[in-house]
């Protein structure tokens, strides 16, 4: 092969001038039709038109597009404003403000009791513990908004008297015991709740025993949190211990009603003395029973019923009533027994109702129950003072309301926020001004 055939090729440059140009462009491309630009040109503009009419809806919340931009169901109490956010959110996309609550809700102060006379140092806005669009209630509130100031109570309210200044938890170390167990139960009666709830079954003077709890401690119908009602001598004690209220002397062959359960004294001693005047009436030879040691009897039927009741009187007053009661000083000749308020909650002299134990906790008996007694009362069973007091220990509430994982751990199961006792009422409306609407079948009033 020849040298020059290796050689390269020489490159020759395209000549670029106008008339070459020109030939390669069709000048009539602007009258021939084009499919692809046509339907560009179409889209170009339907696009935003299309875009704009599938917009109004949400602009103008017609139907149900309000939906796409809410977070979530509203609250059960809230379910009248669904559809109506302006109620609540008086500013586009902004959070509901405290001002808004407060059209409908007093939102009273706290702390919740009025045992507490602390003043917070800043107080959060409504929305910020009662977070909306979770459905539920708006009362579950999480256990961070409380423990934000309780966990250093110092720093956070002035006026303090609470021993606890930091409580992070429901857990033995983070949170007190209970506070009524320091206490002690200072009402003037003998209980023995031993006595009426023995290990072993028996019958003692017909009653059978052991008693349960309800037979003395029954919820109120009427409560929604089922308290208990106050236990009464007549409703929960007589029909065991009429005893305790006989007065006929022993020795004597006759029966006669016990005498009335009242704090009227006048008045036992006039029941008693007319029950001896109707006995010698219907019995003259009841009289000439010997009422002293030395046999001898009395000189006539009116003195043997005054004498007999005044025995009687002491009989009752100094031995019977005592079976329960305790006495302070005496009045006349005979030992005047302590007044005795309801018995419920801490006994307070003076104050028929009571205090509650847990003053600053809330419980519900009608929610627990299904839950046995003595599950949660333990000492119950082997109390044997009145002094005892016997409302459940912290250690009886954990196993439930400590690490369930479940709401049954929140503060607010057993904790207010709002002080109820400063609530006012709020102004009344019509229903058509606070849902907006008017309801089917009613008439505009004029």
């Amino acid at each position: 092969m020849a040298k020059h055939d290796n050689a390269p090729i020489p490159y020759v440059s395209r000549v670029r001038d106008t008339k070459s140009v020109a030939q390669r462009i069709d000048l009539e491309y602007l009258q021939r039709t084009d499919r692809f630009r046509r339907w560009r040109k179409l889209l170009m503009w339907a696009a935003p038109v299309a875009a704009v009419v599938v917009c109004l809806p949400f602009l103008f919340g017609i139907g149900r597009t309000q939906k796409v931009f809410s977070n979530g169901p509203v609250s059960r109490p809230h379910a009248m404003f669904e559809n109506r956010c302006r109620v609540c959110h008086t500013q586009s996309f902004a959070s509901v403000s405290k001002q808004a609550c407060l059209a409908c809700h007093d939102g009273p102060s706290h702390p919740a009791k009025s045992v507490d006379t602390a003043q917070l140092v800043s107080e959060s806005g409504c929305a910020t513990c009662h977070v909306e669009h979770r459905g539920g209630n708006l009362t579950e509130v999480s256990d961070g908004n409380c423990t934000r100031c309780h966990a250093s109570l110092a720093t956070h309210g002035t006026g303090v008297r609470l021993k606890a200044t930091s409580i992070t938890a429901f857990r033995p170390g983070k949170h007190p015991d209970i506070a009524a167990l320091l206490a002690s139960d200072t009402r003037p009666l003998r209980l023995n709740h031993a006595i009426h709830m023995p290990q072993t079954p028996k019958t003692t003077r017909g009653m059978k025993l052991p008693m349960k709890c309800v037979d003395c401690h029954t919820t109120s119908a009427g409560s929604a949190k089922g308290d208990l009602e106050p236990v009464t001598f007549e409703k929960h004690c007589a029909s065991c211990h009429k005893r305790e209220l006989e007065f006929v002397l022993p020795g004597l062959p006759v029966a006669a009603p016990p005498a009335p359960h009242t704090k009227d004294a006048q008045a036992i001693r006039r029941f008693i003395l007319e029950t001896y005047q109707s006995l010698a009436a219907a019995n003259p030879a009841l009289t000439q029973t010997p009422l002293d040691r030395d046999l001898s009897p009395e000189p006539n039927a009116a003195a043997w019923v005054a004498k007999a009741a005044r025995i009687s009187e002491q009989y009752l007053f100094e031995k019977k009533c005592r079976y329960c009661h305790e006495y302070q000083g005496m009045n006349g000749e005979f030992p005047m027994i302590a007044k005795v308020n309801q018995i419920r909650g801490h006994y307070l002299e003076g104050l028929p109702q009571g205090e509650p134990w847990l003053v600053r906790g809330e419980f519900s008996h009608r929610a627990h129950r299904a839950v046995e007694c003595t599950s949660c009362h333990t000492a119950a069973r082997a109390s044997t003072k009145t002094t005892d007091v016997l409302i459940p220990s912290m250690k009886s509430c954990a196993p439930c309301h400590g690490a369930s994982g479940t709401n049954l751990d929140r503060c607010y199961m057993c904790h207010q926020y709002h002080n109820k006792s400063k609530e006012r009422d709020r102004d009344r409306r019509p229903v058509e001004e606070l849902i907006g609407t008017l309801l089917p079948g009613r008439a505009h009033a004029n």
